[in-house]
């Protein structure tokens, strides 16, 4: 048993050093003991094993001080690898990403809505394997990958229990997917795989509390707190769309009446659009937006204050640090963001104010890709 502590420990202290260095890089072996507590012989001894494994190399020589240089440290991008996947109802990205978190490769393909689960699959498998042989990674070096998708996921055993928007039911997606990759499968929500990746190098990096919050064809949020991702009970914590703002309000594909969803997503936006005009898309209602016409100024304004008034309720539920706006709504309709900032400075809570900032994701479209990659190096690296 004592053995088997020992061990234990050393593996939480290599796998603590690497992590230092990874968020640090560069940086110096004194700089780690002094994070660390431990002495400069133990970090000397970790960081020779790290490098012997090929996860840790020297940079330049800097000067510490009068008269003395310090070698830094840095990790090996092209150590490992992981791959991210972000499925849409249209639409299905794919990136292979390296162990400093750079997206090496990247390619999306249309998807059916109607299409059939085991005909993603299969497309799934053939682009990861193109992906994969066009960039010549080789395959002993892709450690896992990781799958982000919106709906109801229980992330523990990879089963999607129900995604409205795929049309999918009880699938195990994490098991079917591995029997056809050979890869070791995770499986969650795509706005928790999505905030991994602000919280490690995004709007949150430097957050311990933040809120991402999604709005386009759905309304969600995920939740970062103390560091780690909130899931609640049952990994639903963040569904804000079934949040009900009117009693007396519109009817809820869940079944509910006047559920946030209703007055946000996308879907019901172009639904109220179309009881004045014929449209095509939610791109007609920004359009007529731009040019004007009442209808749409009083939809979007309409849309902005729920928005604002979401944020608020965040706010003063869970207190974070910053949140994070993102979604096809913000990125195709960017004139949106004064109006939130405007009724937010309405509906905020004043003690609230002074310390939260609203700032947007900078990811654009491929946000759900990295931090999946990343979750999977978060939960599939294992270092001896």
């Amino acid at each position: 048993m004592e053995k088997h502590d020992q061990f234990l420990m050393k593996k939480q202290n290599k796998n603590l050093v690497l992590d230092i260095i990874k968020r640090n890089s560069p940086v110096s072996r004194m700089e780690i003991a002094k994070i660390t507590g431990m002495s400069p012989t133990s970090i000397t001894r970790i960081v020779n094993e790290l490098h012997e494994q090929g996860f840790v190399r020297e940079t330049e020589l800097v000067t510490s001080g009068v008269g003395r240089r310090a070698t830094l440290l840095d990790v090996c991008g092209s150590v490992l690898y992981t791959i991210g996947i972000e499925l849409d109802k249209f639409n299905v990205k794919i990136g292979i990403v390296n162990y400093v978190g750079e997206i090496i490769a990247f390619e999306s393909f249309y998807r059916d809505a109607i299409e059939r689960y085991e005909d993603t699959l299969k497309k799934l498998k053939k682009n990861i394997e193109e992906l994969i042989d066009i960039n010549n990674i080789p395959s002993t070096k892709i450690i896992g990958l990781a799958i982000g998708l919106p709906g109801y996921i229980d992330y523990k055993n990879g089963v999607v229990k129900v995604s409205d928007q795929l049309k999918w039911k009880n699938v195990k997606l994490a098991e079917d997917l591995k029997q056809l990759t050979s890869f070791s499968v995770i499986v969650d929500n795509e706005l928790k795989m999505k905030v991994v990746a602000e919280n490690f190098m995004g709007m949150a990096k430097d957050s311990q509390n933040a809120v991402l919050v999604g709005i386009g064809s759905g309304i969600g949020a995920a939740i970062i707190l103390n560091g780690e991702i909130y899931r609640g009970e049952s990994n639903n914590a963040g569904e804000i769309g079934h949040t009900m703002v009117n009693p007396t309000g519109n009817v809820c594909n869940c079944g509910k009446i006047g559920c946030l969803a209703t007055y946000i997503s996308e879907g019901a936006i172009l639904a109220d659009g179309r009881k004045v005009k014929d449209l095509d898309s939610i791109d007609d209602v920004f359009d007529a937006y731009r040019n004007g016409e009442s209808w749409a100024v009083n939809l979007l304004d309409r849309t902005s204050m729920y928005i604002a008034l979401a944020i608020s309720n965040i706010l003063s539920i869970y207190n974070p640090e910053v949140i994070i706006l993102s979604g096809n709504t913000i990125e195709k309709f960017p004139e949106i963001k004064e109006a939130i900032e405007q009724k937010c400075d309405l509906y905020i809570w004043e003690p609230l104010k002074e310390k939260t900032k609203i700032v947007y994701s900078q990811f654009s479209n491929r946000g759900v890709v990295l931090g999946a990659a990343i979750q999977a190096q978060n939960k599939l690296l294992d270092i001896e």
